[in-house]
Parts: C-alpha cells; structure tokens; sequence
C-alpha cells in the first residue's frame, strides 16, 4: 500500500513535468504555424505604413531625388494650409455625409421589407447584390455614359418627358459631386441590405410575438426590440461604409477626376495628385496619414456614440 502511495506521488511531478513540456511544444507550433502569415503582414503592411510614416517627414520629390531630406512636420503644416485640401476635405465630409446615411436609410428599409417577404426573397436579394458584383471602373464607366448630355438614357428620358434642358450632370460644378454620390449609394446600398437582413433574420421571432402580445406598435417594437438588437451590424455596416466613403477614389477617378473647377475634388484624389502630378512623395504621404488619423478618430467617436445609444435604449 505504502510502495503504490509513494510510486504515485514520484510519478506525478514527471506527469506534471510531461505535459508542461507538451504545452510548450504546442504553443512553439502554433507560432510556427502563424509565423508565415505574421511576415507576410510584415512585409506587406506594417513595414509600408511604417516607410510612409517616415516618408511623410521628408521633402521628397521625384523630379529632384538628390534633395531628399528631413523636414519634420513641415509637410503636415503645408498641406494644412493648403487650400486644395481644405476643398478636398469638404468634399469628403460631404460626400461620406450624405452618401453613407442615405444608404443605411435605404438599406434598412429594403431589409425590412425583404424579412416580411416569404416568397421570391432568394431571387430580390439575388437582384439587388448585382451592383455589387461590378469592377468600381466599369460601374463608373456606365454611369458616365449613362450620365452623357446627347447619348446618355437619362437626359433622352428628361427629353422625352419634355425637359428642353436637361443638368449637365458631370460637367455643372454644382451637380458632378452629388452626380457620383448617385452612383455611391446605388451600387453600395446592396451591401447594407444584405447586413441589415441578415441581422434582422438572426432576431428571434419570439420577442415579436411578446411585443405583439403586449399590445406594442410597429415603432415601439421597431426602436425597443429591433434596434437595440441590430446595434452590432448598424455599427459593422456603418464603419465599413464610412471608411469606404471617405477614401473614394475609384469612381471619382473615372467620372470626374475632381472636377469640373475641382467641385469634385476628394483626399484621395488629392494624395494621389500630390504624388503623381506635382511628384511630391512627402506631401502624399502626410495627406494619407492625416486621413488615417481621421478614419481612426471618426471610427472611434462612432463606437462610442452606437454603444451609448444602445445603452440608453
């Protein structure tokens, strides 16, 4: 009895001992097993933004690459005073302003009625994601077209309806902007809609049937039961639609290219025109890292303001 008491209390420090050594070998093999993905995150991420993070404290022209040198945040002070990015800027607001709350309003009511839909729901959702399956380029090609005062279908529909003159509606500095944000929140409200029904479908039926019962209106269940429920995707939808939006560049690029008088003008294309036309690699980068600062503190203020809402709800 003795001799089983002792050989059992030997054995376990080595137990203790080999499964001490089993989880460490476990652990260095799940490192190797991310390390590959950790360099290529590496290389492809963390070591660009850190290259532009210096970059944007230098005076880097490619015209004149022997003049490289460090000017601290004198390129932050100059694009700061910079009246084309004060114009750019206002664009941006304006164009993630309006583009982003009129699709969530649209998407919403879309997946509302898309969850009371039993029959043919597959095929409208099917539908509806088709703006989504084209290349920015190409939508933003067919719109252009499409936009065209002799040739485009919506001023030969404007004609026929008997509008003599119809917007010029890429070329108006008063229209181009609002023209694209057409096309933004045509080809992006697909995408809400397919979040927003995939949270409402997620909401179990029974508190439904409890409100009902409890006689609650439509609206009453809709901000008690609906949105408090949904405030994760509101906010997942709203960050990714906000982020998207204030870093256009695609379609602002191949509708209007910031004009007409630069009305159309957007940081992106900024940057890039900063980099590509004026060749000045230190003022690109500094507008690019002045954009990420933004999107971190919108993203920031956005969370804080959904989660608030939702605690207040």
């Amino acid at each position: 009895m003795n001799r089983t008491k002792g050989s059992t209390a030997h054995a376990s420090p080595s137990h203790t001992r080999l499964r001490t050594s089993w989880w460490l070998s476990n652990a260095a093999f799940g490192f190797l097993i991310v390390l590959p993905a950790l360099m290529v995150l590496g290389v492809f991420f963390v070591y660009p933004m850190l290259y532009s993070s210096y970059m944007s404290f230098h005076f880097f022209d490619l015209a004149k690459p022997q003049q490289f040198r460090f000017v601290g945040l004198e390129n932050y002070v100059q694009i700061l005073q910079n009246e084309e990015f004060h114009r750019a800027l206002f664009n941006t607001f304006l164009y993630a302003g309006l583009a982003v709350p009129l699709e969530f309003v649209l998407g919403m009511l879309l997946a509302l009625a898309l969850a009371n839909i039993q029959v043919g729901r597959s095929l409208f959702r099917t539908l509806l994601i088709i703006p989504m399956m084209l290349a920015p380029v190409a939508m933003g090609l067919m719109w252009k077209f499409m936009y065209n005062n002799e040739f485009g279908i919506i001023n030969f529909v404007l004609k026929s309806l008997g509008v003599n003159s119809p917007p010029l509606w890429l070329a108006d500095p008063n229209l181009a902007l609002y023209s694209v944000i057409v096309v933004d929140i045509w080809a992006t409200t697909p995408l809400i809609v397919l979040l927003m029904l995939a949270g409402l479908l997620s909401i179990p039926h029974e508190f439904y049937e409890a409100a009902t019962i409890d006689g609650a209106g439509i609206l009453s269940v809709f901000r008690h039961i609906t949105l408090p429920l949904l405030q994760p995707v509101i906010l997942v939808a709203l960050l990714i639609r906000g982020m998207d939006a204030f870093r256009v560049f695609d379609v602002i690029f191949v509708m209007t290219k910031g004009g007409p008088a630069m009305r159309s003008d957007v940081l992106s294309f900024f940057a890039y025109r900063q980099a590509f036309t004026h060749r000045q690699i230190g003022d690109a980068t500094a507008t690019a890292w002045l954009m990420t600062l933004m999107l971190l503190a919108g993203g920031f203020l956005l969370i804080r303001a959904v989660r608030r809402q939702g605690g207040a709800l």
